[in-house]
Formats: C-alpha cells, structure tokens, sequence
C-alpha cells in the first residue's frame, strides 16, 4: 500500500472512531482497525488510569474464540506505569518501542517482556509495535501493543516506516476515546440525576432508592430481549426510573397505609399516574417524552382492566407494557409497608399466570429470556443495600 493510500486508509479509519461513542465499542474498535492496518495477528490495548495502565481489550486471531474469555478474565488487571513492562515503559516515557523478537531483548535494557500470557496460552509473541495514544495536549490515554505482523502466514517484523502513521493513527484514536469517555461520564451523571430527582419524589416510599435502579435495568434487559435497538434500550434505562413520579402529590396516609386501601383511596392512588404524565409532559426530551407515556401507562393491563384509562392491548404504549412486567416483579420480591418479599419462583409462577391478562406476553418471554440478567441485577443491588 503506498503513502497515498495509506493516508486516505488513516483518514477513513479516523472518521469512524470519531463517530463511535460507546467506549467497549470504541476499544474494540480502535484495537482492530490498528491491527488490519499493521497486518498484527494479535494486540492488547491498556487504557491509562492516573498512574496505572488498565487493561481494556484483547485480540488475537490464533486464539480465535478464546479471546473474549481471556479479556473477561483480565479486564480491569493494573501495570504500573514503569519500565517492568513494555507497555508500561511506552506509558511512561511516550517512545515507540518496534521489537522484532521480544525473546531476544537484551539483558539490561530499559524495558522487559513477560512471558507468562504466552507460557499460559501456549502462544509466542515475536515481534511487538507498542505505541502511546497521546491526545492534542500530548497526555498519554493509553497505550496500543501489536504483536506478531504477519504476512503470507510467517511473522515478520513491523515495518518501521509505518510507525509515524500508526503513531498518527493512536493520536486520533486517543481523541476518539477521550470524547467517548466524556460521553459515558456525561450519561453516568445524568442517570445518577435522574434516579436522584426519582427517589426525592417517592422519598415517603420504603426501598424506593434500590426500587428505581432495579426495575430501570429490568425493563432495559426486557427491552433487549424484544429485539430494541441500542439507544432504545437506553432510552428506557433513563425514562423508567420517573414511572412513579407522580406519587409526589399523593398523601402519607394513602402511601404509607400498612392494609388494604379503601375504594376512596384506591381511586386517589390511581391519580398519580395523571400526575406523573402532566409533572412531564410538554418536554422536547425524546426521554422525558418516553417518560411520560410510561408514567401514564405502566398500571393499564392486556385485558383492559387497568387504569388510568382502561387502554387494551395494544393500545397501551410498548415501553410501559414493558415497565409493568419489570414494576410488578420488582414489586413482588421486595419487602414494602403491606407485605413481606415473595420469594422468587413465586413472583415468577405470578408473572406468568398474568400473561395476557395482566402482561403482554410478549415481554413477559423476553423477561424469561433475560431472567438470568435481572437476578444478577437484583442480587447486585441487594449486595449493594448490605454494605449500607
């Protein structure tokens, strides 16, 4: 490939990073991008946290489907940022280490192989490109480490003329993992802001803090399971935790009552949905837009029985059929001011006894589907409300 195209091949690939936001996605993608443009048969890429590097992604085409176990295993794993690793000296010292047997380094040298993944996977690592991913202010964000160019199926070593353009490549990558870590940072806040300003508005209600957060990712699992696209998914993480805002104007002696609500106070409960609908309507918000339907909607059912309009089937918005089946289970397995938690397999025989009277069936198979998700995501929470 001459410099021409190898230039227009950097530029297309820079394009891309910069539009990937989703920073699991971004990694991977910036790891194989490199690696199809050096002919590497494997990579590693090591994110930078203050004073360590930390292990994001691995790639390794003759490990094949190994690969994710490996990564699974060794995400989040630290090297100081020193010359015991070679990756930790690039972090350190910002230099281009081009090796073409990383067995035959010299004893003495500033920088030193570990041969351990290698005697672990029965692989050998011959020849490495490690490069530093340096953003416009020159900060190291990471590093990248190539490993065994090939060509014609025989390792070679990397050419040294295209370390300028992989350097200029892991400039453009750094800047594409800076804003998508600003992005992830930005989102993490604003569904931190959203479950706040949830919470302050049920604060009267028991195990409100952990209710939220819970069925919020039971009804993004649920939605997965029904085929929703990414930022479908996501929308419905942020826009159901405001499901019971509306409770915000219901009294203490209806919200708190230990027994059964009279018919007077039944009817003044129901109110809250109108409420929640009206607290968010009117926003340019695609999410508070979605909230709103959900607010209104999460307590109608299939048979037409539910409030506050008596909406049947599909008449009822999908996001809120999805809300309730994540709601009730919710509901059921947690302990409130009427009620001990039910165990699981009973508020499951319960799900699935409703469907289609209470639930769709639809969300109640993709909530199947998800089961093994949303007890990790309950019992993760409950760990959580134990260090309390």
């Amino acid at each position: 490939m001459d410099i021409q195209k190898q230039i227009y091949k950097l530029t297309e690939i820079g394009i891309a990073l910069a539009e990937e936001r989703n920073l699991d996605k971004l990694l991977d993608k910036i790891l194989r991008e490199t690696r199809l443009f050096t002919g590497a048969e494997a990579g590693t890429l090591y994110i930078r946290d203050k004073d360590h590097l930390v292990f994001a992604v691995i790639q390794n085409d003759a490990l094949g489907s190994r690969c994710q176990k490996i990564t699974q295993n060794l995400r989040g794993q630290q090297l100081s940022i020193s010359s015991s690793s070679m990756a930790g000296y690039v972090a350190r010292t910002g230099r281009i280490l081009n090796i073409e047997d990383v067995y035959q380094i010299k004893e003495g040298s500033e920088y030193h192989f570990n041969p351990e993944f290698d005697k672990k996977e029965g692989y050998r690592s011959q020849s490495m490109l490690i490069v530093p991913m340096k953003d416009a202010q020159g900060n190291i964000l990471g590093v990248l480490q190539l490993i065994n160019a090939k060509k014609e199926n025989e390792v070679i070593p990397f050419d040294s003329s295209k370390e300028m353009l992989v350097l200029s490549l892991a400039s453009q990558a750094a800047i594409a993992l800076k804003n998508a870590q600003l992005t992830k940072k930005l989102k993490e806040v604003y569904l931190d802001t959203i479950y706040r300003l949830s919470i302050a508005a049920e604060y009267r209600d028991s195990d409100t803090g952990a209710h939220v957060r819970r069925m919020s990712h039971y009804s993004a699992v649920i939605a997965k399971h029904l085929g929703f696209s990414e930022e479908e998914v996501e929308n419905i993480l942020y826009a159901s935790p405001m499901h019971d805002v509306g409770k915000i104007a219901i009294p203490d002696r209806i919200l708190q009552k230990p027994g059964k609500l009279t018919k007077e106070e039944f009817e003044e409960m129901k109110k809250h949905t109108l409420i929640g609908a009206e607290i968010l309507g009117n926003s340019d918000s695609k999410v508070l837009q979605l909230s709103e339907k959900i607010a209104l909607s999460h307590h109608e059912k299939m048979d037409g029985s539910g409030y506050p309009y008596g909406l049947k089937g599909e008449q009822i918005p999908l996001e809120a059929r999805i809300v309730a089946v994540a709601d009730v289970f919710d509901a059921l397995t947690s302990p409130r001011c009427y009620k001990p938690p039910f165990p699981v397999p009973k508020a499951l025989e319960i799900i699935k006894e409703e469907s289609g009277a209470h639930f769709d069936p639809r969300c109640v198979e993709a909530f199947l589907k998800g089961l093994e998700e949303i007890l990790e995501i309950k019992k993760k929470y409950q760990e959580l409300e134990n260090e309390k």
